[in-house]
Protein backbone atom coordinates (compact mmCIF):
# COMPACT_ATOMS: atom_id res chain seq x y z
CA UNK A 1 0.00 0.00 0.00
CA UNK A 2 1.05 3.74 -1.15
CA UNK A 3 1.22 5.80 2.19
CA UNK A 4 0.55 9.34 1.55
CA UNK A 5 1.09 11.99 4.03
CA UNK A 6 0.07 15.06 1.80
CA UNK A 7 -2.78 17.24 3.70
CA UNK A 8 -4.66 16.82 0.06
CA UNK A 9 -5.01 13.25 0.53
CA UNK A 10 -6.21 13.17 4.06
CA UNK A 11 -8.92 15.96 3.24
CA UNK A 12 -10.24 13.83 0.28
CA UNK A 13 -10.88 10.67 2.79
CA UNK A 14 -11.56 11.89 6.03
CA UNK A 15 -14.30 14.56 6.90
CA UNK A 16 -11.70 17.60 9.07
CA UNK A 17 -12.80 20.70 10.49
CA UNK A 18 -11.78 22.77 13.26
CA UNK A 19 -12.92 24.91 15.62
CA UNK A 20 -11.26 27.93 17.39
CA UNK A 21 -8.66 27.65 14.69
CA UNK A 22 -7.75 24.41 16.14
CA UNK A 23 -6.51 22.97 12.77
CA UNK A 24 -4.37 26.29 12.08
CA UNK A 25 -2.59 25.80 15.76
CA UNK A 26 -2.08 21.92 15.15
CA UNK A 27 -0.31 22.76 11.74
CA UNK A 28 1.76 25.85 12.72
CA UNK A 29 2.78 25.23 16.79
CA UNK A 30 2.91 21.31 16.18
CA UNK A 31 3.77 20.21 12.71
CA UNK A 32 5.28 17.01 13.65
CA UNK A 33 1.77 15.84 16.14
CA UNK A 34 -0.33 16.56 12.72
CA UNK A 35 2.62 14.77 10.72
CA UNK A 36 2.17 11.78 13.40
CA UNK A 37 -1.53 12.16 13.06
CA UNK A 38 -1.83 12.12 9.31
CA UNK A 39 0.74 9.19 9.20
CA UNK A 40 -1.81 7.54 11.32
CA UNK A 41 -4.94 7.83 8.94
CA UNK A 42 -2.82 7.55 6.15
CA UNK A 43 -2.40 3.55 7.22
CA UNK A 44 -5.90 3.42 8.90
CA UNK A 45 -8.61 1.81 6.85
CA UNK A 46 -11.99 0.47 8.10
CA UNK A 47 -12.27 -2.79 8.31
CA UNK A 48 -15.44 -4.84 7.00
CA UNK A 49 -14.77 -7.12 9.85
CA UNK A 50 -14.48 -4.60 12.53
CA UNK A 51 -17.86 -2.99 10.91
CA UNK A 52 -19.90 -6.12 11.20
CA UNK A 53 -18.20 -8.03 14.38
CA UNK A 54 -20.50 -7.72 17.82
CA UNK A 55 -19.90 -4.99 20.15
CA UNK A 56 -18.83 -5.10 23.91
CA UNK A 57 -15.74 -3.08 24.88
CA UNK A 58 -13.15 -1.21 23.54
CA UNK A 59 -13.67 -1.63 19.55
CA UNK A 60 -11.22 -2.85 17.23
CA UNK A 61 -11.47 0.27 14.96
CA UNK A 62 -10.42 2.09 18.45
CA UNK A 63 -7.49 -0.19 19.39
CA UNK A 64 -6.29 0.01 15.45
CA UNK A 65 -6.13 3.55 16.02
CA UNK A 66 -4.23 3.40 19.26
CA UNK A 67 -1.84 1.26 17.92
CA UNK A 68 -1.06 2.86 15.27
CA UNK A 69 -0.99 6.52 17.41
CA UNK A 70 1.77 4.79 20.24
CA UNK A 71 3.99 3.50 17.63
CA UNK A 72 4.49 7.19 17.28
CA UNK A 73 5.02 7.67 20.13
CA UNK A 74 1.77 8.67 21.50
CA UNK A 75 0.04 7.86 25.31
CA UNK A 76 -3.31 7.32 27.32
CA UNK A 77 -3.18 8.89 30.13
CA UNK A 78 -5.35 9.48 33.33
CA UNK A 79 -5.68 13.27 34.59
CA UNK A 80 -6.23 14.01 38.01
CA UNK A 81 -7.93 17.29 38.55
CA UNK A 82 -7.67 18.08 42.68
CA UNK A 83 -8.89 21.57 44.33
CA UNK A 84 -7.66 23.11 47.47
CA UNK A 85 -10.31 25.34 49.43
CA UNK A 86 -7.71 28.17 51.36
CA UNK A 87 -9.29 30.28 53.73
CA UNK A 88 -7.46 33.44 54.44
CA UNK A 89 -6.88 37.32 53.54
CA UNK A 90 -4.99 39.23 51.27
CA UNK A 91 -4.11 36.46 48.63
CA UNK A 92 -2.89 38.68 45.73
CA UNK A 93 -0.90 40.90 48.60
CA UNK A 94 2.98 40.36 49.64
CA UNK A 95 1.13 40.31 53.51
CA UNK A 96 -1.20 36.84 52.77
CA UNK A 97 -2.62 35.10 55.53
CA UNK A 98 -3.72 31.74 55.17
CA UNK A 99 -5.37 30.20 58.19
CA UNK A 100 -6.61 26.81 57.14
CA UNK A 101 -6.32 24.20 53.46
CA UNK A 102 -9.12 22.37 52.81
CA UNK A 103 -8.60 19.93 50.53
CA UNK A 104 -11.69 19.43 47.97
CA UNK A 105 -13.12 17.20 45.72
CA UNK A 106 -10.54 14.93 43.34
CA UNK A 107 -11.83 13.80 39.90
CA UNK A 108 -9.47 11.17 37.31
CA UNK A 109 -10.16 11.31 33.40
CA UNK A 110 -8.58 9.12 31.24
CA UNK A 111 -7.52 10.72 27.85
CA UNK A 112 -6.83 8.47 24.66
CA UNK A 113 -3.88 9.73 23.73
CA UNK A 114 -1.20 12.41 24.84
CA UNK A 115 1.46 14.18 23.39
CA UNK A 116 3.69 17.33 24.02
CA UNK A 117 0.30 19.57 24.33
CA UNK A 118 -1.92 17.60 21.81
CA UNK A 119 -5.01 15.66 23.41
CA UNK A 120 -7.19 12.61 21.26
CA UNK A 121 -10.13 11.25 21.89
CA UNK A 122 -11.29 8.61 19.68
CA UNK A 123 -15.09 8.34 19.96
CA UNK A 124 -15.96 5.34 17.42
CA UNK A 125 -19.86 4.07 18.80
CA UNK A 126 -20.15 5.43 22.34
CA UNK A 127 -23.01 6.95 23.67
CA UNK A 128 -23.10 10.95 22.34
CA UNK A 129 -23.12 12.18 26.27
CA UNK A 130 -19.48 11.22 25.73
CA UNK A 131 -18.79 14.18 23.75
CA UNK A 132 -19.29 16.57 26.41
CA UNK A 133 -17.52 14.86 28.88
CA UNK A 134 -14.27 15.23 26.15
CA UNK A 135 -14.94 18.86 25.65
CA UNK A 136 -14.91 19.73 29.33
CA UNK A 137 -12.03 17.83 29.75
CA UNK A 138 -9.87 19.05 26.65
CA UNK A 139 -11.19 22.61 28.17
CA UNK A 140 -9.71 21.97 31.64
CA UNK A 141 -6.44 20.93 29.97
CA UNK A 142 -6.65 23.90 27.51
CA UNK A 143 -7.09 26.51 30.41
CA UNK A 144 -4.52 25.40 33.11
CA UNK A 145 -1.92 24.89 29.62
CA UNK A 146 -1.43 21.27 29.69
CA UNK A 147 -2.52 20.90 25.86
CA UNK A 148 -3.08 24.06 23.25
CA UNK A 149 -5.51 21.84 21.23
CA UNK A 150 -7.75 18.66 21.30
CA UNK A 151 -8.56 16.38 18.62
CA UNK A 152 -11.75 14.59 18.35
CA UNK A 153 -11.92 11.08 15.90
CA UNK A 154 -15.03 10.04 15.52
CA UNK A 155 -17.55 8.00 12.32
CA UNK A 156 -18.82 10.50 9.74
CA UNK A 157 -22.52 10.90 9.82
CA UNK A 158 -23.08 9.11 6.14
CA UNK A 159 -21.27 6.07 7.47
CA UNK A 160 -24.89 5.15 8.36
CA UNK A 161 -26.06 4.78 4.65
CA UNK A 162 -22.81 2.31 4.30
CA UNK A 163 -24.07 0.53 7.39
CA UNK A 164 -27.59 0.05 5.71
CA UNK A 165 -25.82 -0.76 2.50
CA UNK A 166 -24.00 -3.77 3.82
CA UNK A 167 -26.98 -5.42 5.57
CA UNK A 168 -26.55 -8.51 7.67
CA UNK A 169 -23.27 -9.70 9.11
CA UNK A 170 -21.84 -12.48 7.61
CA UNK A 171 -18.98 -12.29 10.62
CA UNK A 172 -18.65 -15.35 12.71
CA UNK A 173 -19.42 -14.49 16.12
CA UNK A 174 -22.72 -13.46 17.69
CA UNK A 175 -23.27 -10.39 15.21
CA UNK A 176 -23.18 -13.06 12.30
CA UNK A 177 -27.08 -12.55 10.52
CA UNK A 178 -28.27 -9.30 12.59
CA UNK A 179 -28.64 -5.56 10.57
CA UNK A 180 -25.33 -4.33 10.50
CA UNK A 181 -26.68 -0.67 11.29
CA UNK A 182 -28.64 -1.59 14.30
CA UNK A 183 -24.89 -1.67 16.06
CA UNK A 184 -24.81 2.67 15.37
CA UNK A 185 -27.87 4.26 16.87
CA UNK A 186 -28.80 7.50 16.35
CA UNK A 187 -27.72 8.70 19.74
CA UNK A 188 -23.86 7.07 18.89
CA UNK A 189 -21.26 9.06 18.92
CA UNK A 190 -20.79 10.54 14.88
CA UNK A 191 -20.01 14.09 13.35
CA UNK A 192 -23.47 15.68 13.14
CA UNK A 193 -23.98 14.77 16.91
CA UNK A 194 -20.72 17.06 17.98
CA UNK A 195 -21.37 19.37 15.40
CA UNK A 196 -24.84 20.49 17.02
CA UNK A 197 -22.99 20.07 20.69
CA UNK A 198 -20.51 22.45 19.42
CA UNK A 199 -22.93 24.97 18.49
CA UNK A 200 -23.92 25.67 22.27
CA UNK A 201 -21.19 24.28 24.38
CA UNK A 202 -18.89 26.44 26.15
CA UNK A 203 -15.73 24.65 25.68
CA UNK A 204 -12.12 26.98 25.37
CA UNK A 205 -10.18 25.11 23.48
CA UNK A 206 -9.16 24.82 20.00
CA UNK A 207 -10.51 21.31 18.74
CA UNK A 208 -9.80 19.28 15.49
CA UNK A 209 -12.71 16.84 14.62
CA UNK A 210 -11.72 13.63 12.35
CA UNK A 211 -14.78 12.21 10.77
CA UNK A 212 -13.94 8.97 9.73
CA UNK A 213 -15.63 8.34 5.87
CA UNK A 214 -16.20 5.67 3.48
CA UNK A 215 -13.61 6.51 1.51
CA UNK A 216 -11.06 4.37 3.52
CA UNK A 217 -13.77 1.04 4.28
CA UNK A 218 -12.74 -1.90 2.68
CA UNK A 219 -13.86 -5.54 2.86
CA UNK A 220 -10.15 -6.63 3.39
Amino acid sequence: MTIKFDDSWIEAHYHIAEKKNGLTILKSRHPDRWKEIKFVLSNFRLLYSEVASSGGGKSKVTQRLEKLFKKKGWRGVEVEHSSVIRIGKNFNKKNKVVYKRIKGTSETHELDLFKKQVGIEIEWNNKHQFFSRDLELFSYLYEVEAIEVGVIITRHHDLEHLFKRLGVSTVNDKSKGKPIADKYGETTTQTDKLEKLLKTNRFTCPLVVIGITEDIFTYW
